[in-house]
This record gives structure tokens, C-alpha cells and sequence, in this order.
């Protein structure tokens, strides 16, 4: 069945319940912290999906807000939140351009979302967007796929995967037939949910674009908003694994100050 992946936020959210999110988040406040952000009141996870990050910021008492532009992963999410009686709101929104009901003191971009800012248009606005929206010397921290892949062919993650989660099984193919136009730097590829439930399997395929995007690009675009700077790099969830060429780094994860 040919279908975007992200009108199907359950099946969404158990192909990516691999990630300990717990987990994840504690590395996001450790490392809020050594640039400087030790005590988070407020964030926003943008591009949230299943808004499992702002729910785990919520659950630790933080306000949280997530946004997310398909009606399918806004519905869900908000009946997430809802069900678990946190302090999260859920918000319909582009992330090129966007207002929250607050300023928040982190914001955070998880899983390569970021990718899917298509242009370099696309990915200044939203990095203006970002710094209205956050306090003054605010942090937006963002997960990116690390660019070795780009330049060698080399994926610096698994592009296929199964997880099976109350009798549901997922296995995903992320796109391992990819290919990218060198001219646009724009890559392209086949994402493919199978679902097993109940002894019936079902497929749901879709085309994924997403732009490849270098840290040299990244240093020029964060040049031109002239909104935020590099506070730090990792290249993994883990402070103590450091952005550089070594296998153990298979993310690029910036830590952006916003400029007083």
C-alpha cells in the first residue's frame, strides 16, 4: 500500500521504539547542561511525531511543547499526552515557521528530522523561527546523520530494522535503495513499513526526499541567520563521544547557543 509513513503514527512510533528514550533525554539535559544550561524549565521538540521526547521531558515536570505538521502524528500524539495526563501540548505547525505559547529554554530536533528541510530557504527560516522562540542564550540541540555518508556512501546508521511490540511486528527498510542528486543535494529513497499482526502481514511503502547536509553547509547556513553558534558536537547520544571521523561517532548532534 503506497502511503506516507507519517499518516501511520502507531506504526510509526513502534518501528522507532528501539531508542531508549529515557536515556536519550538524559544525555540531552547533560549536555544542555556543560554549555551552560543547568536548570530547564521549559522546551519544545520539533518535528515531534509521537512526541516521545517532550513527554519525557514532561514526565520529569519540565513544560513541554511538540510540534508536528501531519494531522495523523498531531492527533496521536495529543491523545498520548492526554492519556498520561502530562503537562505536554501538542501543536499543528511547520517548523519553518511556528509560535509557541512561550518561550521555551531548549529546543530540540531528534532523528535526523532535520533532514527534512529541503532547502537552504527552508533551513534558515526555520533556524530564525527557532531563535524567536527561545530565550535569550537558549540552547537548540539537533540530531543529524552523521556526513560521512555523504561523501563515502557509507551509512552511518542501519537502514533496516524489526521491532516487535505488544504481538506487532515492524520491520522497516529506510530507504536502502537510496540515491542523491549531487546538483541539489537532495536524496531519495524507498521507506517500506511490513506489519505483522493477528498471522496477516501487510506492507506499506512510500518516497522519502531528505537533504544531505554537510557541517561545512551547516557552519554557512548558521552564518547567515546570524541567529545562533556552536556551543559543542557529539557524535553520538553520549557527551563522552566526541563529533569526529571515529566509528563510535555515527551522528552529528550540535549544540546551538542562541546570541543574546
Amino acid at each position: 500500500m503506497n502511503t506516507s509513513i507519517y499518516t501511520l503514527p502507531e506504526i510509526y512510533d513502534i518501528a522507532f521504539s528501539f531508542r531508549d528514550y529515557t536515556k536519550a533525554v538524559d544525555f540531552l539535559i547533560e549536555a544542555a547542561a556543560l554549555a551552560g544550561l543547568s536548570d530547564i524549565s521549559s522546551m519544545a521538540e520539533l518535528g515531534c511525531g509521537p512526541a516521545q521526547y517532550c513527554r519525557e521531558f514532561s514526565r520529569r515536570g519540565i513544560t513541554a511543547f511538540g510540534v508536528d505538521y501531519t494531522d495523523e502524528m498531531v492527533t496521536y500524539a495529543q491523545k498520548l499526552t492526554s492519556d498520561e495526563r502530562r503537562t505536554c501540548e501538542i501543536i499543528k505547525a511547520d517548523i519553518r515557521s511556528f509560535r509557541l505559547p512561550q518561550r521555551v529554554e531548549l529546543a530540540v530536533c531528534m532523528m535526523a528530522t532535520f533532514h527534512c528541510l529541503l532547502s537552504n530557504k527552508d533551513i534558515v527560516s526555520h533556524l530564525n523561527s527557532v531563535a524567536d522562540n527561545l530565550k535569550e542564550n537558549g540552547l537548540y540541540i539537533i540530531e543529524m546523520n552523521h556526513p560521512r555518508q555523504i561523501f563515502n556512501q557509507s551509512p552511518s546508521a542501519q537502514n533496516t530494522w524489526e521491532v516487535e511490540q505488544e504481538g506487532i511486528k515492524v520491520r522497516t527498510d529506510w530507504a536502502s535503495d537510496a540515491t542523491v542528486d549531487p546538483l541539489t543535494e537532495i536524496g531519495e529513497g524507498t521507506v517500506t513499513f511490513t506489519v505483522e499482526k493477528d498471522n496477516k502481514t501487510e506492507e506499506f511503502t512510500c518516497t522519502e526526499q531528505w537533504h544531505e547536509i554537510s557541517l561545512g553547509l551547516m557552519r554557512a547556513l548558521l552564518e547567515l541567520s546570524g541567529r545562533f553558534h556552536i556551543a559543542a558536537m557529539y557524535g553520538d547520544l553520549d557527551t563522552a563521544v566526541p563529533f569526529d571521523n571515529d566509528k563510535k561517532a555515527w551522528r552529528m548532534i550540535l549544540v546551538l547557543r542562541k546570541f543574546a
